[in-house]
């Protein structure tokens, strides 16, 4: 017996160390991971840390740099490929270069201005506007984020007194449609005469001022992009471009304020569904989406060019996203037999159009009506004005095929028969339009296995 019990008591320590061990591995496992993870992101700091303080020190031996070659020289210049061209002020500083420091690379963007001190008054009055120049070095790696990106200022003055750099005073604002100024959005400037090419990102208020841009008209072309906003382009006048643009490339008259103002909004994404009267998907249809942002109008006649215009298809799902897209009006033309379009929705879009406000994603259903079936689309108007009219009664009826439905007409003034399949029967049927003010018109339809498009007119009282 007593041996018994000895064995039983080695057999159940056994079973109760296993139990152990498994605890144990559950806690290491968790105590490891936790501690992995602590690892991993507390050398992402290390390295982040040390990859910021090598870009401060850049940007600071760059700047040292810069105060101490001769003014005249201070300004920038890039290869485009054939020559070099300059920014405003031109000189000898690579507007971008790539340096590496042990295992990172940095990307060195430097912009210098000339500055137009109020000190001694400002354009009109101040006959030389620049007065001084200043410098931003941006030093970048990484993704070049916000969050990967370091910059420091310095203003640089001349020796003596101040000379005038020629040219005006050019002034860039970028505001919303609301009138507000963006800040962060990047300009392309170019003015091929001039040899000039820089690029720049607007202040807080949505404002670049640039002293001393040489004299020119129409000189001047702008490219306006920021991250979930919808770009802007200048373009020459007309008849150089086929139409009146409304952002004409900038002028730049010398001794005197130039000013140039360009829209920018916030982006949206748009979705286009096809649907039929009934709620069902139709897959794989051909439209064309055209509107957006207007470009200008055509002389004679004065037509409307917009900046969107492209002709696709739905898939498979009766769908159709299109990405990044400008606030503004659009309308929908379907390409695809045998369908025509019967009316857009939800409530504020037109029978065809729909607009689509600066940052809110649109998604837009297009009601489909198929012509190789029976039905009637019955379009109801007031014979006076020609205005829809909505909540009217359509009444159709025939009595051989026992069918009697009513229904009411929508915003567009529009009612469909059937109001589910199977389609209409062929027959000759009896249609009363009737609303309160209006005279009831009566008519017939003869179903014959098509779509059978009805216009009712009614008289006023």
């Amino acid at each position: 017996m007593a041996l018994l019990s000895t064995q039983q008591h080695i057999l159940s320590r056994k079973g109760f160390t296993l139990i152990e061990a498994m605890v144990f591995l559950f806690l290491f496992s968790i105590i490891s991971v936790v501690f992995f993870q602590v690892y991993v992101v507390g050398s992402h700091m290390i390295i982040d840390s040390k990859n910021r303080l090598g870009a401060t020190a850049l940007a600071n031996q760059k700047m040292e740099i810069i105060r101490s070659i001769a003014y005249g020289s201070i300004g920038t210049k890039h290869w485009n490929g054939s020559a070099w061209v300059f920014g405003i002020p031109g000189g000898d500083l690579l507007e971008d270069e790539t340096v590496n420091v042990n295992t990172t690379q940095y990307s060195v963007h430097t912009f210098v201005q000339y500055v137009d001190d109020a000190f001694d008054g400002v354009t009109p009055a101040d006959v030389i506007p620049t007065d001084y120049k200043r410098v931003r070095v941006t030093v970048s790696w990484g993704n070049e984020g916000t969050d990967q990106t370091v910059a420091v200022f310095g203003n640089v003055s001349p020796n003596g007194i101040e000379t005038s750099g020629g040219g005006g005073v050019f002034s860039i604002n970028i505001l919303n449609s609301s009138g507000m100024g963006v800040p962060s959005v990047t300009v392309h400037i170019v003015n091929v005469t001039s040899s000039i090419d820089i690029t720049t990102d607007t202040d807080a208020t949505g404002n670049i001022t640039l002293p001393g841009a040489p004299a020119g008209t129409e000189k001047y072309q702008l490219t306006v992009s920021k991250g979930g906003y919808y770009g802007a382009v200048t373009f020459p006048a007309y008849p150089t471009s086929a139409y009146n643009p409304i952002d004409v490339h900038a002028s730049v008259v010398a001794g005197t304020m130039n000013t140039k103002t360009i829209v920018a909004d916030q982006d949206a994404d748009i979705t286009v569904l096809t649907k039929d009267p009934f709620g069902a998907n139709i897959p794989s249809i051909n439209f064309q989406l055209s509107g957006g942002r207007i470009l200008g109008f055509t002389p004679s006649p004065i037509t409307t060019v917009y900046d969107f215009s492209q002709s696709t298809v739905t898939d498979g799902s009766g769908g159709k996203t299109f990405a990044n897209q400008s606030p503004g009006q659009y309308k929908i033309a379907v390409t695809s037999v045998p369908y025509e379009l019967y009316r857009l929705s939800p409530a504020g879009t037109t029978i065809d159009g729909f607009s689509v406000v600066a940052g809110v994603n649109q998604s837009v259903t297009a009601t489909l009506l198929d012509k190789n079936i029976g039905s009637v689309k019955v379009t109801v108007t007031n014979q006076a004005t020609g205005a829809a009219v909505a909540g009217a009664s359509v009444h159709l009826t025939n009595i051989g095929l026992s069918y009697d439905v009513t229904l009411t007409t929508d915003a567009y003034g529009l009612a469909y028969f059937p109001t589910a399949l199977p389609a209409l029967t062929a027959g000759t049927y009896t249609l009363d339009v009737s609303d309160a003010g209006f005279t009831t018109s009566t008519t017939t339809v003869v179903i014959n296995g098509t779509l059978q498009n009805k216009a009712v007119a009614l008289v006023p009282i």
